[in-house]
């Protein structure tokens, strides 16, 4: 029981967040879940929560989808879908944990150091590197939004822009994972629960993050998120070589 109540408010936290950005809920949550909740676990609930974020996501921005830009993201989805999947069931918990720890340390040192006020544009045929590698990454360890949000931060893109195109995009390869993930037997009744006891949390969340937005600065906001991932990833880390020292 104070496993659930502990990962309720994990999610509530992250969906406050995610309105807030318009992303990163489950780049909070799922650090903190995970030392709790097995990756088995975790992650397929993560997906139909992140799912039914950008659904709230999209509806909010909808003026601004442009699904013509998208095209090259979802070109990189099923493939990245499916390595996900295969990465998920053949590698062991905490190569996965080690992995998303890396991960989560370079992007918010990215975050923290590179990332500039003054916006390039990219070629769009890195969208369908980034939307093969925010699948595959979402599909195995359930924190694919970085190389998306990294991509559409990039392409020149308004902020509202960003926002949908993040949201829809994800409503999309989140529904395909959900469904390769049913297929595999990997969504369960345990993992439906799951969801079913955290959604209302991350969608309370969410809605008081919208309205905390408007008062509060992107960029620094951003700064201080990245912080926080930094901090976060060297926890990961931590867990993670701690358990492979275990296992040597």
């Amino acid at each position: 029981m104070e496993h659930l109540l502990f990962v309720v408010l994990c999610w509530g936290v992250g969906g406050f967040i995610n309105g807030i950005a318009g992303f990163g809920a489950a780049l909070i949550a799922m650090p903190l879940v995970t030392t709790m909740v097995p990756l088995r676990l975790a992650v397929p609930s993560c997906t139909i929560l992140g799912v039914t974020l950008c659904f709230q996501m999209a509806w909010t921005y909808r003026q601004h989808i442009d699904f013509e830009r998208l095209k090259p993201v979802y070109i990189g989805t099923i493939p990245g879908a499916i390595i996900g999947i295969t990465m998920m069931q053949k590698f062991p918990a905490h190569y996965l944990k080690l992995g998303m720890g890396i991960f989560l340390f370079i992007y918010a040192i990215w975050g923290l150091f590179f990332e500039c006020k003054k916006q390039k544009v990219i070629h769009k045929g890195w969208g369908v590197v980034a939307g093969f590698c925010s699948t595959a990454i979402s599909s195995s360890i359930g924190m694919g939004g970085p190389p998306t949000i990294v991509y559409t931060s990039l392409a020149g893109w308004t902020k509202d822009a960003v926002k949908a195109g993040i949201a829809s995009y994800f409503i999309v390869s989140g529904i395909l994972v959900i469904l390769l993930q049913t297929y595999a037997g990997i969504q369960t009744k345990e993992t439906v629960m799951l969801f079913a006891a955290a959604a209302p949390a991350v969608m309370i969340g969410a809605r008081l993050g919208v309205m905390v937005s408007t008062k509060i600065g992107e960029f620094t906001y951003r700064k201080v998120l990245f912080g926080m991932l930094a901090v976060m990833s060297c926890v990961i880390l931590r867990s993670a070589v701690t358990q492979l020292i275990a296992l040597a």
